[in-house]
């Protein structure tokens, strides 16, 4: 396994060992293929989550968008025209993530597909910009799915509806990346420590995690994603760094 540490190091792996005690004791069981990326508070993995989340030990909060299980696909040109989602098949991936988790956790997913087990379900109001489907008829999906489990969140009292703009195709870095500040309102409600991602994509659960001061686990299959995702949490880090 490769270890590499971006940033000031006295961010790294001392500091996200407090209150993560399994954590570090477990690296030697990582797969030696998996590639290790330290950054400030964040610890990113390239590999296979399905080999690398049973050696992570415990951690507090899960917020992540698995694959959906939908094929999902535009099929109407642009930047992500036909793109294919690891393991979007079926809901193989997130299913196998419910059976294993035991701390509280966040998922997206699509109201076409069977929901998980869970506690509460929000909604993602995506915007006007979005939502295409059958062009003929007179409502557009312009929403997805946001599943809740687990206790401990907390925080205002709120609407279970999330109007956040979904990014165009020329400002988003993966296809079915989430803006940042839908992330961010999620994580503001989750119980303190540390947020996992198992399905880390170009890192925007980090980013919001590095933004809001959390220690944050990533992982992420895809290479290209990978090296975008610990961009974007390098630059969140330096970033925080300033102020």
């Amino acid at each position: 396994m490769k270890t590499h540490t971006r940033g000031n190091p006295t961010h790294g792996l001392s500091k996200i060992s407090k209150g993560i005690p399994s954590l570090l004791h477990a690296v030697a069981g990582v797969p030696e293929m998996t590639e290790r990326v330290v950054i400030g508070d964040a610890v990113l993995y390239h590999g296979d989550c399905l080999e690398i989340l049973p050696t992570l030990g415990r951690v507090d909060c899960v917020v992540t968008d698995p694959p959906y299980g939908c094929s999902a696909t535009t099929g109407r040109g642009g930047a992500y025209d036909k793109f294919e989602i690891a393991g979007d098949k079926d809901t193989g991936l997130r299913d196998w993530l419910v059976s294993v988790l035991s701390c509280p956790w966040i998922m997206f997913g699509s109201p076409r597909i069977p929901r998980p087990p869970c506690k509460a379900v929000l909604v993602w109001n995506k915007g006007e910009h979005t939502g295409m489907g059958d062009l003929s008829f007179p409502w557009k999906p312009d929403f997805e799915e946001i599943y809740i489990n687990g206790d401990g969140f907390a925080g205002p009292r709120t609407s279970s509806v999330l109007a956040v703009n979904a990014r165009k195709d020329s400002g988003r870095e993966h296809p079915t990346e989430k803006p940042v500040h839908l992330l961010s309102a999620l994580i503001r409600k989750c119980p303190p420590g540390t947020i996992l991602d198992p399905f880390m994509g170009s890192g925007t659960t980090g980013v919001a995690a590095v933004q809001m001061g959390r220690k944050f686990i990533g992982i992420e299959i895809e290479r290209k994603y990978f090296d975008i995702a610990c961009r974007r949490i390098d630059d969140a880090q330096k970033q925080v760094r300033l102020f």
